[in-house]
């Protein structure tokens, strides 16, 4: 158990509760283990809780029935997914699969909402975790439907470099599938992508390696 509340302890919308509060719920949850490739959950299923992610990652993704995909989500250790659905109830509205040796802890959903209904620290925090997901939808919906393949392969290059602002170059952990899905476009225009930034020369490419020739030049593409 005391590993699971130093689990719970790391959960952004949780750092309200106490270590009492934290013991409680930890009482609740479950460990659950996925080999690469596993299905997580499926578009249309109740999801019972939030899934915190401790090893590996999940690849959050919608299809259209024909085999085309966009992932909405790779998580790293320490995010978490499910939570709309824990509070709405609803069925889940995307599908998700392990990507390498991945572990997480399933937070039950009635166990959240009572936290959330008797500390209004953690309620402030969903709520403000959740403006935060909808800013990002919105983004994802303005990239996806008002720019270029290049343009969005720009964007992808320079929210990578955001994480290292110091370094120009961007080593990519995904492949080059992952990260076209990531934008709505086929692997093979993604590479086409790529090499049109490396002809106009904003970048220097050796994926999964990408060196940012010009970070104000690549901004100023990006934006269209």
């Amino acid at each position: 158990m005391g590993q699971t509340v130093e689990h719970l302890r790391k959960v952004s919308f949780l750092e309200g509760l106490t270590q009492a509060e934290l013991q409680e719920l930890s009482a609740l949850c479950e460990v659950r283990r996925y080999a690469d490739g596993d299905p997580v959950f499926t578009l249309g299923e109740q999801i019972p809780g939030v899934f915190v992610v401790l090893q590996g990652s999940f690849k959050v993704f919608r299809t259209d029935g024909r085999g085309k995909m966009q992932v909405l989500d790779i998580t790293n250790p320490g995010s978490f997914v499910g939570e709309v659905q824990a509070f709405d109830g609803g069925p889940i509205a995307s599908g998700a699969e392990a990507k390498g040796e991945t572990e997480c802890l399933l937070i039950p959903a009635p166990a959240l909402k009572r936290v959330a209904l008797g500390n209004p620290a953690v309620a402030e925090a969903i709520i403000r975790h959740f403006a935060t997901k909808v800013r990002n939808l919105i983004s994802l919906v303005e990239t996806l439907s008002l720019h270029s393949v290049p343009e969005r392969v720009a964007q992808l290059i320079l929210d990578h470099q955001q994480r290292n602002p110091n370094r120009t170059l961007v080593e990519f952990s995904q492949t080059q599938e992952d990260l076209a899905q990531c934008i709505g476009a086929s692997r093979e225009a993604f590479s086409r992508a790529l090499r049109l930034l490396s002809d106009l020369g904003l970048v220097q490419s050796t994926f999964p390696v990408v060196r940012i020739v010009d970070i104000p030049k690549l901004q100023r593409y990006a934006r269209g």
